[in-house]
């Protein structure tokens, strides 16, 4: 086997990874995105339900809650 085509199966040796499965920084990003938009919506959702006055007010907390999230997220790692 050709140097050439052992690093393009080998992710650890600088090659890519599979085609058919995402890579580890892919998944934690999507994972993170997940989180972030769960978050807001969760956020939206209570304080809809804790009476606020418009969607807007709502939307408002929901952004509150995502930047708190995402500094948490950007932190930990």
């Amino acid at each position: 086997m050709s140097r050439r085509r052992a690093r393009r199966e080998d992710p650890a040796a600088g090659g890519e990874a599979p085609r058919g499965e995402p890579s580890r920084a892919a998944r934690g990003l999507a994972r993170d995105l997940a989180i972030l938009v769960a978050v807001f919506a969760a956020a939206v959702g209570i304080a809809e339900l804790a009476g606020a006055a418009t969607l807007g007010v709502a939307v408002g907390v929901g952004q509150v809650a995502f930047a708190v999230a995402l500094v948490v997220l950007l932190t930990r790692g």
